[in-house]
């Protein structure tokens, strides 16, 4: 059930600069991502760093890929970590894109934490709108699908180094086309369980998961 009231806490890091952005388009993101998921958190925390240290010290980690500029814990529903680097900043429409992304996993947390990594990522690239090419190379593909079922027992660290950002994106993209946001929706939060797998989605609406992926390969794998 959806909270009546959802309210946004801002903690700036001293110095930080165009605070207004980030809170712009906060709101901005989590009144789309209301309208999107029958579930939200009733309360978000947005903390913003421009230093590297603090936003590792914030996030419980040694060291991040230099490209990771915000952060939501595994299975949080209210906290998010952003990165403000003044040195290197990023343009204005990327970081939007990236905040719509980071704060999506809080509502896909809040609509199934048990999720598998690969597909609350493609719901947050879907949802942003990075998807940046349409298509998946078959080397790619065979490293993500090595027995023809994406994702299965390959580590989200080893697929996101071979487009596994992208590939997830398509599969729900392709998954939304097929059947609709509201069902898929209603999809991917039906199964709590740990074991939920590429083939789950179809086999919810009863279509044999060797017809969705063979009509996946046909439109993007090349």
């Amino acid at each position: 059930m959806k909270s009546k009231k959802q309210r946004i806490k801002f903690i700036f890091e001293r110095g930080i600069l165009q605070k207004d952005f980030y809170i712009k388009n906060t709101r901005l993101s989590t009144r789309k991502l209301v309208k999107l998921f029958p579930v939200s958190s009733p309360f978000i925390v947005v903390s913003v760093f421009q230093n590297r240290l603090s936003f590792l010290k914030a996030i419980h980690k040694k060291e991040v890929p230099s490209w990771l500029v915000a952060y939501v814990p595994p299975k949080s529903t209210s906290g998010i970590c952003i990165l403000s680097n003044k040195k290197e900043p990023i343009a204005k429409k990327v970081m939007g894109q990236v905040l719509l992304h980071e704060l999506a996993h809080i509502y896909t947390n809040a609509l199934n934490p048990n999720l598998p990594d690969w597909l609350k990522e493609g719901v947050s690239v879907y949802i942003a709108r990075q998807i940046f090419k349409p298509s998946i190379f078959t080397a790619d593909w065979k490293k993500i699908a090595p027995e023809n079922i994406p994702f299965r027992r390959v580590s989200w660290k080893f697929a996101a180094e071979h487009n596994g950002y992208g590939i997830a994106g398509l599969l729900v993209m392709f998954s939304v086309r097929r059947y609709g946001w509201k069902k898929f929706i209603a999809a991917i939060s039906h199964n709590h369980s740990t074991r939920f797998s590429a083939k789950s989605i179809p086999l919810y609406f009863g279509e044999r998961f060797e017809s969705f992926i063979t009509e996946f390969k046909k439109q993007f794998v090349n």
